[in-house]
């Protein structure tokens, strides 16, 4: 009987600990980040503003939520979200490069340009700010530039390629360079094969090759995938 009381005990502290644990902010951030990876960007948004709840100055969530908001195309929240993390962090370089994207969204190219310099000033080696310089540069049809910054980035990553193949990608194809591009971009796919944009990009290369079954069949995966937030600003 005692013992049976102690291991009732022990069970009833283990599910209170258990309970404390998934009620932090740093749990419910941990949970967002996991969802913004799976693509599920609302639910992302739910984990983390459940993380925001119990501590409003988590940067971290801040940031998250912010991007999040940005791959459903609520670039002006998205800013909202990036703006609280520098007011608590000013050289928080994850945060000056998520406003850039955001900014970058709104058609605000010098905006989105000024936070990747600032985000490139403080990190030089930050991966990804180059990378998202590289698609500005693209979109402003400086594919040469988009190329060499794309490279920049390669050269500093050992993971999370996917994005910066990409952008190396659709510039190369706009320079006429489909038969490469392809490559990179089947290099990108085979690392986020549930990237819908991705696909999308993979279908306008294989149009160009003049491979129209390959391109349909490429537009078609990117609908069966997780929608994400195209880029809207005019090139």
């Amino acid at each position: 009987m005692k013992a049976l009381l102690i291991l009732t005990m022990l069970a009833i502290s283990i599910s209170v600990a258990a309970s404390t644990e998934d009620n932090t902010s740093v749990y419910w951030t941990a949970q967002g980040n996991k969802l913004l990876e799976q693509y599920k960007f609302n639910d992302s948004i739910q984990a983390y503003d459940k993380a925001l709840k119990i501590n409003e100055s988590h940067i971290a969530a801040l940031a998250g939520k912010g991007e999040a908001l940005w791959k459903t195309g609520r670039y002006n929240e998205s800013i909202i979200s990036f703006d609280k993390a520098l007011n608590l962090d000013p050289n928080y370089v994850r945060a000056w490069v998520g406003k850039g994207v955001a900014l970058h969204g709104l058609g605000d190219f010098n905006g989105s340009r000024n936070a990747y310099d600032i985000a490139l000033e403080i990190d030089p080696n930050y991966a990804m700010a180059w990378n998202d310089k590289a698609w500005l540069l693209y979109k402003q049809d400086q594919y040469e530039e988009a190329i060499n910054y794309s490279d920049i980035a390669i050269g500093l990553l050992n993971e999370d390629l996917a994005a910066t193949l990409d952008t190396k990608g659709v510039a190369l194809e706009k320079l006429g360079k489909n038969d490469e591009a392809l490559k990179y971009i089947d290099r990108a796919l085979e690392l986020t094969p549930l990237n819908s944009i991705v696909w999308i990009h993979r279908g306008d290369i294989l149009k160009a090759l003049g491979n129209q079954t390959g391109s349909v069949a490429a537009y078609a995966k990117a609908k069966e995938l997780p929608e994400q937030a195209l880029d809207k600003s005019s090139v």
